[in-house]
C-alpha cells in the first residue's frame, strides 16, 4: 500500500506505535492522530476508536488501536471519520 508516496505495511505501524506504552491515554491518541482533545473524546465516546470506559477512566489498548488503524487505513488517509466499531455497541 502507498500513502502519500511512501509504502506502508503493518511493520510501519508497529514502528509508529512502539514508542507508546501498551495502555494508551487520550493524550497519546491526540499525539498519534494529531487530533484535538474534543475529537479524541468524541471518537472514544461514540465507539469510533476501540476502547473501554470504566467509570471515568478510559482503557485503550495500543495493539487494538494499531490494528484499528490498519483496518481503517483508507478512511483515515482520506480524512474521513471511520465508522463506529460494532464491537463497542
Amino acid at each position: 500500500m502507498h500513502w502519500d508516496g511512501m509504502s506502508v505495511d503493518p511493520k510501519y505501524l508497529d514502528a509508529l506505535f512502539a514508542k507508546y506504552p501498551e495502555r494508551l491515554t487520550p493524550q497519546d491518541l491526540e499525539d498519534i492522530f494529531g487530533l484535538s482533545r474534543n475529537t479524541v473524546y468524541r471518537w472514544l465516546q461514540t465507539g469510533v476508536i476501540p476502547a473501554y470506559q470504566l467509570e471515568k477512566t478510559w482503557l485503550i489498548s495500543r495493539d487494538e488501536v494499531r490494528d484499528w488503524v490498519w483496518e481503517n487505513r483508507n478512511s483515515l488517509r482520506l480524512g474521513k471519520t471511520p465508522e463506529r466499531n460494532e464491537d463497542q455497541a
